[in-house]
């Protein structure tokens, strides 16, 4: 039986994981492909694209908070697994349909429809996850996941940069056929192998209870008001909205402002190629930072994912400015081999530190928040990023429309907002260890009342 549950566990978070992978592949596509889409898709504009990004980030926004607001009720009629499964269909069928785009208009709506789709996904998705896993586990897990959003977003760039430049302008189309193909089969492992979690079930507060797990999973407005009470809660979202703000634009603009810098034959290649090497940092990162963070756990010192966290993000953000500030020498090859070393060498390590907290922080909010309010939580990270990526995105959005040489001006201001932002993790090594107390003796406080009920 003990088997059994194990190989259930483990195939359901594949599943999750692959199309969380695939999905962020979807996602990929599009900044790589800007300059393929003005040219051969009617009606496309730089500026068209701009506006593509900010409203899928507005309108997955939305649906993150719909689905972290009123995600449980609707459980209540219907299984998560069941709404997960719908979800994740409409952003597969969306994101294929754009194959056969036939202009502009056609294309933004698939992109829209899409947005509603995906938005589901981190406020259920990672809830289930959250369900699944003790809280000693849950790093290692979300650190995964994390890389596979990178590992995803990645490869649907260098996918879709491929299909792009080799195979002419329209190979973007099959770059659209490919991932939601093989994301298609993902969700077909996910509804015929994954199960869902018992909510509760994994806390070792409830270690060796039978009974039924009850929980009132009504959100309300004043219950959103007690989350944010959660000073560990409301200071690491607030990195958040920095961090989206930062991460969400260079995701964008970051291979667009490289080809500037870049004085080569093919210097779009150059930067892609530059981009993705240095974007490998956090592969690792995010696993090694969710590892530490529960080994911290494992050794009571419930602080360790918190240092581990501000740590990284100190050192990971300098590197990075200095990665995206200094200019790249190329007057002859020994410049280029060396530049090269260079700055492919602060890329990848100041990826590699930057991305520590991204295993940690899931697993935080599930070690301060009851089960009942994991789904809000995950929504509201959710919400936070999107709106400092619409922010980030509409800063840099201003300022390269009055002067395109205000770009480099605008990734700096980004990256200054991101480093200052990391400063919030500060707070939470003050009230972190308190509230995992106070949260693990309202969950005792239910197990005791559930107790006797049964008697």
């Amino acid at each position: 039986m003990a088997i059994d549950k194990e190989n259930n566990k483990a195939q359901t978070f594949n599943s999750l994981l692959i199309l969380y992978f695939m999905m962020y592949f979807c996602i990929g596509i599009l900044p790589v492909n800007i300059d393929n889409l003005v040219i051969e898709l009617p009606g496309t504009t730089e500026f068209g694209i701009g506006i593509i990004i900010i409203t899928q980030l507005t309108v997955g926004t939305i649906s993150i908070f719909f689905f972290g607001y009123y995600g449980d009720k609707i459980s209540e009629i219907f299984s998560r697994k069941k709404i997960f499964s719908l979800m994740n269909l409409i952003w597969i069928i969306s994101y294929g349909l754009n194959f056969i785009a036939i202009n502009y208009q056609y294309f933004f709506l698939c992109m829209i429809i899409a947005s509603i789709g995906s938005g589901a996904f981190l406020p259920i998705g990672f809830s289930i996850i959250g369900d699944m896993y003790a809280p000693k586990e849950r790093g290692n897990k979300y650190g995964l996941m994390a890389f596979g959003l990178n590992l995803g977003s990645g490869m649907g760039l260098l996918f879709g940069g491929l299909l792009g430049s080799y195979t002419g302008p329209e190979g973007w189309r099959w770059a659209y056929l490919v991932g939601p193909s093989i994301s298609f089969l993902a969700l077909i492992l996910y509804t015929t192998k994954g199960f869902e979690p018992e909510r509760g079930r994994s806390e070792p507060e409830f270690e060796n209870f039978t009974g039924t797990l009850n929980y009132n999973y009504k959100i309300t407005f004043q219950s959103i008001i007690h989350l944010f009470q959660i000073k560990t809660v409301r200071y690491v979202l607030l990195f958040i909205l920095c961090n989206g703000i930062a991460t969400a634009t260079l995701g964008n603009w970051a291979i667009f402002y490289l080809t500037q810098k870049i004085i080569a034959e093919d210097p779009g290649l150059l930067a892609t190629t530059l981009y993705l090497l240095s974007g490998i940092g956090i592969l690792p990162g995010s696993i090694i930072g969710g590892k530490m963070g529960d080994n911290h756990m494992k050794n009571d010192k419930r602080n360790g994912r918190i240092l581990v966290s501000l740590i990284g993000l100190i050192i990971g953000i300098t590197l990075l400015m200095l990665f995206y500030m200094l200019p790249i020498f190329s007057s002859n090859p020994l410049e280029i081999t060396l530049s090269w070393i260079f700055f492919l060498s602060l890329g990848l390590i100041g990826y590699f530190f930057a991305s520590l907290y991204s295993g940690n922080v899931f697993a935080i909010y599930s070690d301060v928040c009851v089960p009942e309010k994991r789904s809000t939580v995950n929504a509201f990270n959710g919400i936070m990023l999107n709106i400092g990526a619409i922010i980030g995105n509409s800063i840099l959005s201003s300022l390269i429309l009055q002067d395109i040489t205000f770009l480099p001006f605008a990734i700096l201001l980004v990256l200054i907002i991101w480093i200052l932002g990391s400063l919030f993790w500060l707070m939470p090594l003050k009230y972190y260890s308190k509230e995992i107390d106070a949260c693990s003796k309202l969950k005792i406080l239910h197990r005791s009342e559930l107790e006797r009920n049964v008697k």
